[in-house]
């Protein structure tokens, strides 16, 4: 393809210049998720999700947003030229979510063969371009019927789940050999928390509580408990049906720093928000145990967070082919106000950051590193890793120089390969995202992509974040 920049990769760097190999098969991809790029929300039976309810019926935030369209990515017209767009990355893999409420509307009744037949009809667009798929199957859009049911704070959930899942593996597994269950639980369910303040009326309080405090701890734990007893659910199913393929999850994993003068205060409040947000997911799925520290504040609290003696133990059994890892930034914490555990999160003056937090490659390989050295050295998949920048996406004479994202995707692969030389089992790494799409409630207004879209014609510009990605492929592979 045409490069329009000044792509080259800098020699002079330390992990794209070494003589480390990337072993073959490894995947090279970009990610995506249905709410966020489908639009067409009334189209071939497409039920209702979570997401119509907030942006459509409630307007949350404020935004005047919604998925109707978005980058109108259901349509086999417009993702036909997409996927020659992705071939001209040359990523061998694309990720990308399975829409629930497509698939059964209700979220529990008859299967919409419609949804079925389109995704199989992409998944064969994609192979026939030479990009295989990583399919994920729940990104968020919740079906609106089991979310007024109570969504993951309901046990009942991890029966609904699996039922969806086997719709899944009965419709898809012939095609697909990678299968991400749940995307970013802890995300998710911050999400959910931020919807009901806004619904509540409360639109100054916009800061994304993702590390759970005092006040979401009860919510958030139970509905981690859940999701992760759903997703093993749901491996034990595709075990008992003979099918064969890989099951992970993908977790929102994030370093908890504190800054150089951290007080003691500081200190517990970060061990516990790691425990929280990293090892409560990783000590379930690796060690059979949930966080003896976290159990212990939970009891302090007099909280009921609804976990059962053998749900741990439960969660180690569906051993997992896989981790999911979804690195951005790592997590600045300070204690907030108060006694007892109340932290907050900053970026430390002079810090660069992103939409998404700071940018700490460093902080990738520390992760990494920790996932060898701690949990067994189980096979990981990047499966997001991106950035944007306040004012950076501009499309000025045809070309788009994101120089900011460029930099950030080589200084993260650079990141992974400095661990894969330690000896971390990575088998692929995955950009969020492949375009600019609805980034929740934020709306269209931050751009993670590398291909730009033109919101009002729905045109496409790579951007110089793309032609950076196909030379490191290029180099790579």
């Amino acid at each position: 393809m045409e490069n329009q920049f000044n792509t080259n990769i800098d020699q002079n760097r330390c992990s794209t210049n070494s003589n480390f190999k990337i072993k073959k098969g490894f995947l090279w991809g970009a990610a995506s998720a249905a709410y966020q790029v489908e639009g067409c929300v009334n189209e071939e039976g497409r039920g209702k999700s979570i997401w119509d309810y907030y942006l459509n019926e409630k307007q949350l935030g404020g935004l005047g947003v919604t998925g109707d369209v978005s980058i109108n990515f259901y349509d086999r017209n417009q993702y036909l030229e997409d996927i020659q767009l992705l071939k001209k990355v040359k990523i061998n893999c694309y990720r990308f979510s399975i829409s629930w409420p497509r698939i059964i509307p209700d979220g529990l009744g008859p299967v919409n063969m419609k949804a079925v037949e389109h995704y199989r009809r992409f998944i064969a667009d994609l192979k026939a371009a030479g990009i295989s798929s990583l399919v994920t199957l729940y990104h968020w859009d919740m079906p609106l019927a089991l979310a007024n049911k109570g969504g993951w704070e309901n046990r009942d959930c991890i029966d609904w789940f699996n039922y969806y899942a086997q719709i899944i593996f009965t419709h898809f597994s012939d095609l697909i050999q990678d299968f991400v269950l749940i995307n970013e639980p802890s995300v998710e369910v911050a999400q959910n928390i931020l919807a009901k303040r806004y619904l509540a009326g409360d639109f100054d309080n916009t800061a994304l509580p993702v590390i759970a405090t005092s006040e979401t701890m009860e919510v958030s734990l139970k509905s981690y408990n859940h999701i992760l007893l759903a997703a093993a659910k749901a491996k034990e199913s595709f075990r008992a049906g003979g099918y064969k393929g890989r099951l992970g999850m993908a977790l929102p994993l994030s370093p908890i720093l504190t800054d150089t003068n951290a007080s003691a205060a500081d200190k517990a409040d970060a061990k516990i928000a790691d425990g929280v947000l990293n090892r409560w997911f990783l000590d379930a799925i690796y060690k059979g145990q949930y966080p003896e520290d976290i159990l212990s504040l939970v009891k302090s609290m007099n909280i009921d967070i609804g976990v059962q003696a053998e749900d741990a133990k439960t969660i180690q059994n569906a051993q997992f082919e896989f981790l999911g890892i979804n690195f951005y930034a790592p997590n600045y914490v300070r204690h907030g106000k108060g006694s007892g555990y109340n932290p907050e999160t900053f970026i430390p003056v002079g810090q660069d950051a992103a939409f998404n937090g700071p940018v700490r490659p460093d902080q990738l390989t520390a992760l990494l590193d920790r996932i060898r050295t701690e949990y067994g050295n189980p096979t990981v998949l990047i499966t997001e890793n991106g950035a944007g920048f306040p004012g950076e996406d501009q499309l000025i004479n045809g070309k788009v120089e994101d120089t900011k994202r460029s930099n950030y995707i080589q200084l993260h692969i650079e990141a992974m390969i400095l661990s894969m030389q330690s000896g971390s089992n990575i088998d692929g790494y995955m950009v969020w995202s492949s375009h600019d799409n609805l980034e929740w409630f934020s709306g269209y207004k931050s751009r993670f992509g590398m291909i730009y879209v033109d919101w009002q014609t729905q045109k496409r510009t790579l951007k110089q974040s793309a032609y950076l990605y196909s030379n490191i492929i290029k180099e790579k592979r």
